[in-house]
């Protein structure tokens, strides 16, 4: 079984379902896009809206004083004894797209084989969100989302 979730509905509506779903360790893998913005109801910040980033609600920028500070779930994620594989990914280059889908298919083997549960977190762009074309966001997120969200495997107890 397998979960495909957006920043908004899983760092924040279903944030709580989410964890304890993980921590009992669910076989079930959780595929979340991460974009930094709620991208199809209007460009609202979102939980996972870096610091400084402008949105269609923090025109500004996102102030943690106002706002607080993004939610970084995969990190929280990793902590939870019921999870056995947690891994951020990215989508910008042909190469990170295949460490992506060797990712999905590992934590998907995990859930059939019964392991506990994955999340892979994969750091996305949101062109029309962002307001920028698909060469400039690329750009924006390997220099901006990156330096938060670090792609990489966060646990790995699958072969423990």
């Amino acid at each position: 079984m397998f979960t495909y979730q957006g920043d908004g509905d899983l760092a924040c509506i279903g944030t709580a379902e989410t964890l304890h779903a993980l921590n009992r360790g669910e076989n079930i893998t959780i595929i979340f896009i991460n974009n930094a913005i709620y991208g199809m109801t209007g460009g609202q910040m979102a939980p996972t809206t870096l610091i400084g980033q402008k949105t269609a609600t923090c025109p500004y920028g996102r102030d943690p004083k106002l706002h607080g500070f993004p939610l970084n779930i995969s990190d929280l994620a990793a902590r939870l004894e019921g999870t056995c594989y947690v891994t951020r990914q990215s989508v910008e280059t042909v190469a990170s797209i295949r460490k992506a889908k060797a990712a999905i298919k590992k934590a998907f083997q995990a859930s059939m084989d019964k392991k506990g549960s994955s999340l892979i977190e994969i750091v996305s762009t949101c062109n029309s969100g962002w307001k920028l074309s698909p060469v400039d966001a690329n750009k924006w997120m390997e220099e901006n989302m990156f330096k938060k969200y670090v792609p990489g495997d966060l646990k790995n107890t699958i072969d423990e």
